[in-house]
């Protein structure tokens, strides 16, 4: 990836407060914010609770149906 590039997708982070950056000479410092990533966190958790059961759900189906060897 090219340093603008980069640079760029750094710039959006910290513009929409996920990241916290200082510069001290050629190094940058990116320290994440935790409080924007609890919503994505919750919305995980919900969307892995729901995911497991139909997986839960297909693994049972697949162990009934399945031909005997």
């Amino acid at each position: 990836m090219a340093l603008p590039s980069f640079l760029k997708h750094i710039r959006l982070l910290e513009d929409s407060g996920c990241i916290l950056t200082h510069k001290t000479g050629r190094t940058r410092i990116c320290t994440l914010v935790a409080d924007p990533f609890s919503a994505v966190e919750m919305w995980l958790e919900k969307q892995r609770s729901t995911w497991e059961a139909h997986t839960d759900r297909l693994e049972q189906f697949v162990t009934e149906t399945q031909e005997p060897s």
